[in-house]
C-alpha cells in the first residue's frame, strides 16, 4: 500500500544526522479512504499514520523499507485531515532498524511508534 503522492504528499525531508531524519509532510484531505473514516467527520486511519512512518524511512534511507514487528504504537490524538493538514514525522534509526518515530501537527504530538523495519528486498530472508 503506497500513500505517498496520493494520500500524502513529502514537502521536505531533512536529514538531522545519518540517523536522525525529519519529514514534513501534507495529507490531502479528499483522499477517498475519508469517505468511510468517517463521513462527515474525517479521522486519519492509524495505519496510514504507520505507513506513513515506513515510506517516510524509505525515503529518508533511499530505498524501500518493511516493518516486521511493532513494539510499541501509540496514537496519542484524532488527526483530522482538513485541521492538521501539516504534519512533522520525526525518525530516529539505528543500524539493526530499530526507529522510533513521531508525528506532531504544531505543538500537538499525535502518534508515537518504535518499530522493527527491514529492507523491502530482504523481507522474506
Amino acid at each position: 500500500m503506497m500513500l505517498l503522492d496520493t494520500f500524502y504528499y513529502i514537502n521536505h525531508l531533512e536529514s538531522i544526522t545519518p540517523q536522525h531524519y525529519r519529514v514534513s509532510v501534507t495529507l490531502e484531505p479528499e483522499h477517498p479512504v475519508y469517505a468511510g473514516h468517517f463521513p462527515g467527520n474525517p479521522v486519519v486511519p492509524g495505519v496510514c499514520s504507520l505507513q506513513m512512518i515506513i515510506e517516510c524511512t524509505g525515503k529518508a534511507l533511499g530505498y524501500p523499507v518493511a516493518m516486521i514487528q511493532a513494539s510499541v504504537v501509540k496514537f496519542l490524538q484524532i488527526m483530522r485531515p482538513t485541521l492538521d493538514r501539516e504534519l512533522v514525522i520525526d525518525i530516529q534509526l539505528n543500524d539493526e532498524l530499530i526507529v522510533k518515530a513521531a508525528i506532531s501537527s504544531g505543538e500537538r504530538n499525535v502518534a508515537s511508534c518504535k518499530m522493527k523495519m527491514k529492507k523491502f528486498e530482504d523481507i522474506w530472508n
